[in-house]
């Protein structure tokens, strides 16, 4: 054989390993296993738990910033009758609004807790109960509320927040 064919030879046999140890490392993207590590759901959804109770707790010492520091910075508050508050400062206002009530016993519960398998976000929702004066006398009302928490510097917070009452709406005077 001449000098080139071996050369030649040697530079396909070259090309053929190298075409197969590709083959074996040059994984197709969807395939790549870059997935993060498994969550343990439960662990995840008890601590989700935990941080709606320790929220309602903060709710019932009527703590403004409290319940505000429970919610993500661009967090969306959704309450009843009334435009959505969008970013932490302006449902803040909106709590201050809704702890100001005169007498205000308020707590809620969650009922269902669940977490998406990635970890990073979940939701809860629940029953509420709450009781205030005003001229009348004492106005109690409850109802259920849906909140969808992400999981922010390893810390769950509230994205958005929505509630309504169980109670008919009162009627209106036209």
């Amino acid at each position: 054989m001449t000098q080139k064919k071996l050369i030649l030879l040697a530079v396909m046999c070259v090309a053929l390993a190298a075409c197969g140890s590709q083959s074996a490392t040059n994984v197709a993207p969807g395939n790549a296993n870059t997935a993060k590590p498994a969550i343990d759901r439960a662990a995840e959804e008890k601590a989700l738990r935990e941080a709606d109770l320790a929220w309602s707790a903060v709710g019932s010492k009527l703590d403004v910033e409290g319940v505000a520091g429970f919610m993500t910075e661009d967090g969306v508050g959704l309450p009843p009758n009334a435009p959505a508050a969008r970013g932490r400062e302006a449902v803040k206002n909106s709590w201050k609004e809704l702890l100001g009530l005169k007498n205000l016993t308020i707590s809620w519960e969650p009922t269902t807790v669940q977490v998406a398998e990635s970890g990073e976000i979940g939701f809860t929702n629940g029953t509420w109960k709450m009781a205030w004066d005003d001229k009348a006398g004492r106005v109690e009302d409850h109802g259920k509320y849906l909140e969808v928490w992400k999981k922010v510097g390893g810390k769950w917070l509230c994205a958005y927040d929505m509630y309504s009452s169980d109670q008919a709406a009162p009627a209106q005077v036209k």
